[in-house]
């Protein structure tokens, strides 16, 4: 899948595949809020209300961040590549706590997975030749 930008050339479809990764990264954590306000704040008693509501809030606005990133990145828009990869980054320690020292596999192993992925996928040449040459 290779989608035409504005007035360029194509954009290659390492970026497209890293993009669509990011995308379902957004989703999930997008779905976090309405889970934390069901479980955390309906049926569960929280320690603090504003502290739960908080963390829906940042939820719901974290996902909305990462699918405008990966909508940014889909474009290869030269400002989106340095963000994800943070965001990767940053969330590299997250899956590793969550696969070994938590015990979690199930939830640390695709975190893992997925930044990997995505850092390999935007450090391609094909895909910095495209956001270079977008500069």
């Amino acid at each position: 899948m290779v989608e035409q930008a504005r007035g360029s050339d194509p954009v290659p479809s390492e970026v497209c595949r890293a993009a669509a990764i990011v995308a379902l990264e957004g989703v999930a954590v997008l779905a976090l809020g309405p889970i934390l306000l069901v479980g955390g704040i309906l049926l569960g008693r929280p320690d603090s209300l504003s502290r739960a509501w908080a963390e829906v809030v940042l939820a719901i606005a974290a996902g909305t961040l990462i699918l405008f990133l990966a909508r940014a990145l889909s474009k290869a828009a030269g400002w989106s590549r340095a963000p994800v990869l943070v965001i990767q980054i940053l969330a590299m320690p997250v899956g590793y706590s969550l696969a070994f020292p938590s015990e979690q596999p199930l939830y640390g192993i695709p975190v893992l997975a997925s930044g990997a992925t995505v850092l390999y996928l935007l450090f391609t040449p094909a895909a910095q030749l495209a956001f270079f040459q977008r500069r």
